[in-house]
């Protein structure tokens, strides 16, 4: 588990963001750089908006899709990760 997945995580507010066909593209206007993200991925970045962990992330999509508690919890620690790395989010105050 991974520093900012063990604690309440929001999504950074420096990025704009269209939905396109379900599925988010986010630009960091600063870095020049584009995000495309699944399905999954965009329903974690729409729970991302309110400070939230991984554990009530996956608590969300346990319920909204059939994948089982640890390998969600799994997924989502890396996804973090991954957007935490790009400097996509940050503690929650």
């Amino acid at each position: 588990m991974t520093e900012q997945s063990r604690g309440k995580i929001i999504r950074c507010d420096d990025l704009l963001e269209a939905d396109v066909n379900g599925e988010i593209v986010a630009l960091h206007v600063e870095k020049g750089q584009c995000y495309g993200m699944n399905t999954v991925a965009s329903r974690v970045w729409e729970l991302l908006a309110e400070p939230t962990s991984a554990e009530q992330i996956c608590e969300t999509l346990s319920s909204e899709f059939d994948v089982d508690r640890e390998t969600c919890l799994t997924d989502v620690e890396a996804l973090i990760a991954d957007f935490d790395s790009e400097g996509l989010i940050r503690p929650a105050a």
